[in-house]
């Protein structure tokens, strides 16, 4: 009856000698009361706001207004490029190597057992600049001169260094084909091949080096002259739909499945490789799946209004 009257053990009210209830049990009711409710009102707003697997209808007269247009999930042969930061070769440290190697191998037959074994190590470190065994054949050999890499290419060839994310290593192999493009000869493609691959990792930018040929009659090309190397990449057969089909969240991708004519539904998927207007599906839809391919924002503004922003359409 008098409810500012609090006591820490059990009793009476002094006022009108009423027995204590312990408050802990009122307290402890309330709030398994008041955590039922929210538990009850946040799976129904959870619920309500779960807008992936409810479909979302869009007029054909609505489609043909705000443009829409779909796509098929299907297998295709696509053609992907990745440019790489270069510049044609300027490396003292390798010149100096390779001078060092050949002329060790001019003494070797008047080496002792403890200089051959300088030797073995002359040779890690050529491996560790990035030459393979067959380049450190070819440039110890006399068929290349380890002055091209201070002063700039000879006999109609140029030396290129490029940097390739790690990412990206996997399509990078040795005689690849490659293209190199410089602002300084806007309207000429140096064509040539990838002829080494670096060993070893730059950590801070996690990259690697290619080293490349192109050819250059002309001998236009100088040390330290900027550009980039163009590597064409071929993949068969790769289940792919149009990229612009894709809504990114941050934390999901999401493409809109036409379901039926008016139908359109949220699908979260897993992509893959990226080449301009299409990127492979690895996970969420088969092949033959229609989707939305233009006016893919549009629907999504559309859901939003309709269903709610939910984790679904969080951009």
């Amino acid at each position: 009856m008098h409810p500012s009257y609090t006591a820490d053990r059990p009793g009476q009210c002094p006022i009108c000698n009423m027995d204590l209830v312990k408050k802990e049990n009122q307290e402890l009711e309330h709030k398994h009361g008041s955590a039922e409710q929210d538990t009850v009102g946040s799976k129904a707003a959870d619920k309500e706001n779960d807008t992936s697997n409810k479909d979302i209808r869009i007029s054909a007269e609505k489609q043909l207004s705000i443009g829409l247009k779909t796509d098929f999930v299907a297998r295709r042969t696509i053609d992907k490029e990745i440019n790489l930061y270069s510049s044609v070769a300027y490396d003292p440290e390798l010149y100096n190597a390779l001078i060092e190697y050949k002329s060790a191998r001019k003494s070797e037959e008047f080496l002792s057992e403890s200089a051959n074994h300088s030797n073995v190590n002359l040779d890690l470190r050529l491996r560790q600049l990035g030459l393979s065994k067959a380049q450190i054949r070819l440039w110890t050999s006399g068929q290349r001169d380890p002055i091209e890499l201070i002063l700039g290419g000879m006999n109609g060839r140029g030396h290129i260094y490029s940097q390739i994310y790690e990412s990206d290593l996997r399509y990078a192999k040795v005689d690849q084909p490659v293209e190199f493009k410089t602002e300084v000869y806007p309207d000429i493609t140096f064509t040539g091949r990838i002829k080494s691959i670096d060993t070893i990792l730059d950590k801070n930018n996690r990259t690697l080096r290619l080293r490349s040929e192109v050819s250059d009659p002309k001998q236009l090309l100088k040390p330290q002259m900027f550009g980039q190397i163009v590597l064409k990449i071929r993949l068969n057969n790769l289940l792919s739909l149009p990229t612009s089909s894709i809504l990114d969240t941050g934390n999901h991708k999401y493409a809109y499945v036409k379901t039926s004519a008016e139908q359109f539904k949220a699908t979260m998927i897993k992509s893959g490789v990226v080449a301009s207007e299409w990127t492979e599906v690895l996970d969420g839809l088969n092949e033959g799946d229609e989707v939305v391919s233009e006016s893919t924002f549009l629907i999504d503004s559309e859901a939003k209004i309709r269903f709610g922003n939910s984790e679904t359409h969080q951009h």
